[in-house]
């Protein structure tokens, strides 16, 4: 019921109202268009997002597994094998 709304609103179904169904048609199409760009610009941006989340958490494991590699346990077992022998030159 048209009149429940405010003067902005009336104005705006007036104006709809106005058109003929091919203009209607059009700036349908318009709003629309402009809703599929709006979900593809997400989606895109999601997918990039993905992608460089994929790539980051690679490098992350690889200097994990390489920084384990380099010795990290057996540095960590020397350390509790002195602890335990009271040696710990702290």
């Amino acid at each position: 019921n048209i009149d429940l709304c405010d003067a902005e609103k009336k104005a705006e179904i007036e104006k709809f109202q106005a058109m003929s169904v091919s203009e209607l048609d059009a700036a349908i199409a318009e709003k629309e268009k402009l809703m599929e760009d709006a979900e593809e610009a997400f989606k895109t941006g999601v997918s990039e997002l993905q992608d460089k989340y994929q790539k980051l958490m690679t490098a992350k494991d690889e200097t994990l597994e390489e920084i384990k590699k380099s010795g990290l346990g057996l540095m960590k077992a020397v350390k509790a094998s002195k602890a335990k022998a009271g040696t710990d030159e702290l």
